[in-house]
């Protein structure tokens, strides 16, 4: 999965969106569609920290703007991380370099791409 935060993202919102990515129905039991999540399939996770997702365009030109500085990402990311690993299995939950360029290769597997974007919560 490709992580992101916008600016003002806090903490419960990760919180929720941890929650969400554990227990999101999308995987097959062998016949039906959608009713297995991660934890039930025992998958793994690879989280990549990917500020690039809030990335608007400004002409020709892409503009981070929406993007959570790095130093606040970076604490909320981990926290994220964290978060997986305490309510998973740890050896499961893999991650990248943050803020390092990387090469990932991935092999989706089915017809779905989905955006899960935490809710704005009060302050």
């Amino acid at each position: 999965m490709a992580h992101a935060a916008g600016s003002g993202w806090r903490a419960d919102q990760f919180n929720w969106s941890s929650r969400k990515v554990l227990n999101l129905r999308l995987f097959d039991d062998g016949e039906k569609r959608w009713i297995k999540n991660v934890t039930e399939k025992n998958l793994e996770i690879l989280c990549v920290s990917q500020f690039t997702l809030y990335a608007v365009l400004k002409g020709n030109k892409l503009d981070f703007h929406n993007s959570m500085a790095a130093d606040s990402s970076k604490q909320l990311y981990e926290k994220f991380l964290h978060q997986l690993r305490s309510s998973y299995k740890p050896e499961l939950i893999k991650d990248g370099s943050f803020g390092a360029y990387m090469q990932v290769n991935i092999q989706n597997d089915g017809p779905v791409t989905y955006q899960l974007e935490s809710p704005q919560t009060k302050s």
